[in-house]
């Protein structure tokens, strides 16, 4: 399935710059950046009353701030469908490689989404917003937009020859482009770098990254990476941040 191509290459991504995976010479758009205006909101404490989704799975909750500042036309789309029970009772479909989950459609294989207008969102990129551990990622079988559909990230391993492909693209001035503060929290975080400008990073777990980490480990089938044994999202409520949902 296309679908299955484009997240297996794109889980086994580092930030060469461009992918031909995704087709002739598609460029993550990280790395037109103006990292003057880079920001690691993920980073940091959410504020009282920010918009939250609670993802009520099979294996537990998990507690997700979302930014519609940032990526407004998917995080409207994600609330509409939590909102009118689109998510309730549908599988995690797919678990890759303990690289990240994949949940959002009706379709058990994963193969279709929903969006307000039925049209697919473009995706929506920020240097405020990376591919840490627990991001949440749009997407669908169409690169470059999303519906529905969207990825809980966990984390790339970081070996030396992971650290000099981070450092390695240069701009027209043969200066490093990603930042060592981004480079470094990455590190210290746990992120999948590869997906920078890739897809529109709209929320991130901040409660219940225990659980998330118990899916990660879950056994799949070989061709498919779903799990074997079912993983069921009930509910996804839509709330407020409050200081005890944070782990």
């Amino acid at each position: 399935m296309k679908k299955l191509v484009i997240l297996a290459a794109a889980a086994s991504l580092l930030l060469s710059g461009c992918s031909t995976m995704f087709g002739e010479n598609y460029r993550s758009r990280a790395l037109d950046y103006d990292f003057s205006e880079m920001e690691l909101i993920q980073l940091e404490e959410p504020e009282e009353g920010r918009l939250t989704a609670v993802i009520q799975t099979s294996m537990g909750d998990m507690i997700a701030v979302l930014y519609p500042e940032y990526a407004p036309k998917t995080v409207d789309n994600f609330v509409n469908r939590a909102k009118d029970g689109y998510y309730d009772n549908t599988d995690i479909f797919m678990v890759f490689q303990g690289a990240y989950a994949a949940t959002g459609s009706k379709s058990k294989d994963g193969s279709t989404g929903a969006s307000n207008d039925g049209q697919l969102i473009e995706n929506e990129y920020t240097p405020k917003l990376w591919p840490f551990k627990g991001a949440l990622c749009s997407l669908s079988s169409t690169i470059g937009y999303g519906d529905s559909r969207y990825m809980i990230l966990n984390t790339s391993e970081f070996t030396e020859e992971a650290d000099e492909e981070m450092r390695k693209p240069k701009n027209a001035d043969g200066e490093q482009i990603f930042p060592d503060e981004l480079i470094k929290a990455w590190k210290e975080h746990g992120a999948i770098p590869g997906m920078s400008g890739f897809f529109t990073v709209f929320g991130q777990i901040v409660g219940g990254m225990d659980v998330l980490e118990e899916i990660m480990a879950v056994p799949t089938a070989d061709e498919t990476y779903a799990p074997l044994e079912e993983i069921i999202v009930y509910h996804v409520e839509i709330t407020e941040f409050s200081k005890d949902m944070a782990d």
